[in-house]
C-alpha cells in the first residue's frame, strides 16, 4: 500500500478540523478569562490547546512515518534470481528432514510437494507464498505454463528447480518455527 485509502485520509482531515477547531475555543475561551482576570483558567486553557497541538503533531508524524514506511519497502522479492551457471541437467534429488522425518522422492517437485504436506498445507497457504507468480498453494488451478499437482483439495506449484525449492522451504521452515535441513543428492 503505498497510500492510504481516501476515506481515511478524509477522516483524519476532519479529525484535523475539529483538533483545530477546540484549539480556537480554548484560545477564546483564554482571552474571555484573561479580561475577566481569572488567570487559573487562562492557564488551565493554555495547556490544553498545547496538548491539542501536541497531539496534532503525533498524528501527523505517524501519518509520515506510515507513507515513509510504504513507500521505501519493496514489492514482494521473487524467490530466485536466474543464475548465469544455470544448466538445463538434471537436477538430482533433494534430501529434506524435517520433523525427526526424511524425505527423499525420486524428484525434486515430489519431495517438495512431500515435504510440504509435513508443514501442514493449510498452514503453508495462509502465508501466502508465491512460485514463478503464482501463488504456491491455491485452492483453483493456474492456466500458466507452471506445473502444479493437485492434493487433498490444493494445487501446489511445483514448477520449482533446487534453488527455488530450497529458498521456498527454508522460508516457510523459518515463518513456521520448524527446523528443515535440505541436502542434495546426486543421481
Amino acid at each position: 500500500m503505498t497510500r492510504l485509502p481516501e476515506t481515511v485520509i478524509h477522516q483524519f482531515s476532519q479529525l484535523f478540523a475539529v483538533i483545530g477547531k477546540a484549539s480556537d475555543d480554548l484560545k477564546m475561551a483564554s482571552a474571555e478569562a484573561s479580561i475577566a482576570g481569572n488567570f487559573t483558567l487562562v492557564t488551565a486553557n493554555i495547556e490544553n490547546c498545547q496538548q491539542l497541538l501536541a497531539l496534532e503533531m503525533e498524528i501527523k508524524t505517524c501519518l509520515n512515518n506510515f507513507e515513509n514506511k510504504s513507500k521505501a519497502q519493496p514489492l514482494e522479492k521473487p524467490f530466485h534470481k536466474r543464475s548465469r551457471r544455470r544448466t538445463r541437467q538434471s537436477g538430482g534429488r533433494l534430501r529434506v528432514r524435517i520433523a525427526g522425518k526424511v524425505i527423499e522422492e525420486g524428484t525434486i517437485a515430489e519431495t517438495f510437494v512431500e515435504t510440504l504436506k509435513v508443514f501442514g498445507l493449510d498452514k503453508v497457504a495462509r502465508l501466502n507464498k508465491t512460485v514463478t507468480s503464482i501463488p504456491l498453494i491455491g485452492r483453483q488451478q493456474t492456466s500458466g505454463y507452471q506445473a502444479q499437482r493437485q492434493c487433498n483439495g490444493w494445487y501446489i506449484t511445483t514448477h520449482v528447480n533446487k534453488q527455488t525449492a530450497t529458498t521456498v522451504l527454508e522460508e516457510i521452515g523459518r515463518e513456521l518455527h520448524m527446523p528443515v535441513k535440505i541436502e542434495f543428492v546426486d543421481r
